[in-house]
C-alpha cells in the first residue's frame, strides 16, 4: 500500500463527486492536502473539515495555475497529483437533446474543453516540474474516452484527447522518476451526470472509484488507461493497439 503520510497530494474538482472522495480518502492516510476547484464555498468547507489547504482556481486558465505551482513549490513540491476537474457539454439538468452533436453551443464546447482539456495539459505543464520523483499522477478520464458515447460525442472526444496524452507521456513521466495513468470509470454517481440518464444506468459511487485512484498513485504498469465499470469488478488495463504488456 502507498504511503501518503505527509506527502503533498493536490487534486482537482476536489470539492465534490469523485475528488472529494479522493481527499477525504488521501486525508484518512495522512497526506496534506491540496484541494483546488472553482467552488469555493464547498472547496472552502471541505479543506477545513479534512484539515488540507484549498485554492480557488479555475482549471482552464494558465495562470491561475500559475498560483497553484508556486504555492505547491512554497510547500517543498508535489508527490502525487489527481488532475480529476471535468465537465459535460450542457448542464446536469438539461435535455439530453442538447447534448448532441448537432445542437452544440460553441461557448459551452469551449469551456468544456478547457476544463476536460486544457486542464489536463496545463496541470501536467505547471506541475510536473514541481513534483517530487517517485510521485504518481492520476488524471481521470472515462470509459467514453475508450468507448463511443453517443449522448455527448464532444465529451468522449475531450476523453479520448486525455487518454491519448497519458498514453504518449509515460517516456517523459518515466524520466523524472514518475508514474502517470488515467482512470476511465463507467457511471459515478456525481453532479455531472444528465439528470436524464440518471434512470438508465447502474452508477457507482465515487468512494469505489477512489480506492482505485490511490491504487493508481503507485501503478504496476506506466502510461496505462484503466477501466472501472462496476463496483464489485476491480479496474484493468485497456492495452492500445501494440501494447502487448
Amino acid at each position: 500500500m502507498t504511503d501518503f503520510a505527509d506527502q503533498l497530494c493536490v487534486v482537482t474538482g476536489a470539492a465534490s463527486g469523485l475528488g472529494a472522495a479522493v481527499a477525504t480518502l488521501l486525508a484518512g492516510r495522512g497526506a496534506n492536502l491540496l484541494l483546488v476547484d472553482i467552488n469555493e464555498a464547498a472547496g472552502t468547507r471541505l479543506a477545513k473539515k479534512l484539515g488540507g489547504d484549498f485554492l480557488c482556481a479555475d482549471v482552464s486558465r494558465p495562470e491561475d495555475w500559475q498560483r497553484i505551482a508556486t504555492h505547491c513549490t512554497t510547500l517543498g513540491g508535489v508527490r502525487y497529483l489527481h488532475l480529476n476537474a471535468g465537465i459535460q457539454i450542457a448542464p446536469p439538468s438539461a435535455p439530453l437533446d442538447e447534448y448532441r452533436f448537432q445542437n452544440m453551443q460553441i461557448d459551452r464546447y469551449r469551456r468544456m474543453m478547457g476544463v476536460n482539456v486544457d486542464g489536463v495539459v496545463l496541470g501536467l505543464s505547471h506541475l510536473l516540474p514541481v513534483m517530487q520523483p517517485g510521485g504518481g499522477v492520476v488524471v481521470t478520464a472515462s470509459l467514453a474516452g475508450v468507448t463511443p458515447y453517443e449522448v455527448d460525442p464532444l465529451y468522449a472526444m475531450s476523453k479520448h484527447a486525455v487518454v491519448g496524452l497519458v498514453r504518449s507521456l509515460a517516456g517523459h513521466c518515466a524520466s523524472l522518476g514518475l508514474t502517470i495513468s488515467a482512470i476511465c470509470p463507467g457511471g459515478i454517481d456525481t453532479a455531472i451526470i444528465p439528470a436524464a440518464q440518471r434512470s438508465q444506468a447502474a452508477l457507482m459511487t465515487p468512494e469505489h472509484v477512489a480506492e482505485e485512484v490511490l491504487t493508481l498513485m503507485a501503478p504496476a504498469e506506466n502510461g496505462k488507461t484503466w477501466a472501472k465499470v462496476a463496483e464489485h469488478k476491480p479496474a484493468w488495463i485497456i492495452r492500445a493497439p501494440g501494447d502487448k504488456g
